[in-house]
């Protein structure tokens, strides 16, 4: 039987900033309104604006975060020490955690040598309320690669080529030291969340949209499994949109 797609939701922001301001009050609107909310959280480049909005309010406007859980989509797997401070534990501490009241015994990632607790972990916290997600180039959501299973829950999984030169970036340029394998939520669990939300900046993510757009579910194309969602929110810049042809 085919499975039924549903609408989404598209706002075109003015430039990269304006993107992640509207993306970080859509997660704060969140937790204003329920204090206790679970939050899934992403990182990447894309991401680091966003938090920076999330902290920004938080010294402006006080917002609360001591009841919010939070659950990451991934983390790498045999991480050299060298880059210890590339780990997505370090990049959220960094970025948003320490510079915000959430308790860090609420903020969790998901475990190599477990990965399938995750699911369990996030089920007996009430389920995500929301899914933040960037997207790869090669149109990946989370580590999900393409060809990945619609019904993938937490799992370790092998990076791309592709994948492991977009990130060298972090690590100097130096691709022999970006970890093969890491461990990620699946798409079914990134569906599970009751809202989603997708950040994309950069014309370099067109493609990626464009697929997303075509409203047709391709699993070379990961991020087009958002149209089995049925609440879905897309914060793109305009460059990215018109880049992508969305009118």
């Amino acid at each position: 039987m085919k499975q039924k797609t549903y609408p989404y939701k598209v706002f075109v922001c003015k430039d990269e900033k304006a993107t992640a301001q509207a993306c970080a009050k859509a997660l704060i609107k969140i937790v204003k309104q329920k204090p206790s909310a679970c939050l899934g959280l992403a990182t990447g480049g894309t991401c680091i604006p966003v938090y920076e909005q999330m902290v920004k309010d938080y010294q402006t406007n006080h917002t609360n975060y001591h009841k919010i859980k939070t659950f990451n989509l991934d983390e790498y797997i045999n991480l050299n020490p060298l880059y210890v401070h590339e780990g997505y534990r370090a990049y959220m501490n960094f970025r948003l955690f320490s510079q915000i009241n959430v308790q860090m015994k609420n903020t969790h990632f998901p475990h190599y040598k477990q990965p399938s607790a995750y699911e369990t972990l996030i089920k007996k916290s009430g389920g995500l309320d929301v899914q933040i997600i960037s997207l790869g180039h090669n149109g990946h959501i989370a580590y999900n690669e393409p060809g990945s299973s619609l019904n993938s829950i937490t799992r370790i999984i092998t990076l791309t080529p592709s994948t492991i030169k977009a990130n060298s970036r972090f690590f100097e340029n130096n691709q022999k030291m970006v970890p093969r394998k890491a461990v990620s939520m699946g798409i079914k669990s990134i569906l599970a969340a009751r809202k989603v939300i997708v950040i994309i900046t950069g014309t370099g993510k067109a493609e990626a949209f464009k697929h997303i757009l075509k409203n047709k579910y391709d699993p070379q194309w990961p991020c087009s499994s958002v149209i089995f969602h049925k609440n879905v929110e897309i914060y793109v810049d305009d460059k990215t949109a018109k880049a992508a042809k969305y009118k």
